[in-house]
């Protein structure tokens, strides 16, 4: 059975960037009701998360170009 890495990279990196979303509305609920210090601990939970989520997402990306048989890049191209 052949294991489809990047996918598994693909489903946590959206995964986390749905809880971020969710953290972020959270956040704003939160803010609403006047709880500010949560309010803020959500918001910085969301983002953090959020940067997360993109991280995985383009090692995803990294890893379904190496199972391709792509040439990775690190450096930039101008």
């Amino acid at each position: 059975m052949r294991v489809v890495r990047f996918a598994i990279y693909l489903a946590v990196g959206l995964a986390l960037i749905i809880f971020s979303v969710i953290m972020l509305l959270l956040s704003i609920g939160y803010m609403q009701s006047g709880l500010i210090a949560t309010s803020l601990l959500s918001a910085l939970i969301g983002f953090t998360l959020l940067s997360s989520g993109i991280y995985v997402l383009r090692l995803s990306a990294y890893v379904f170009a190496v199972e391709k048989g792509y040439r990775v890049d690190r450096e930039k191209t101008q």
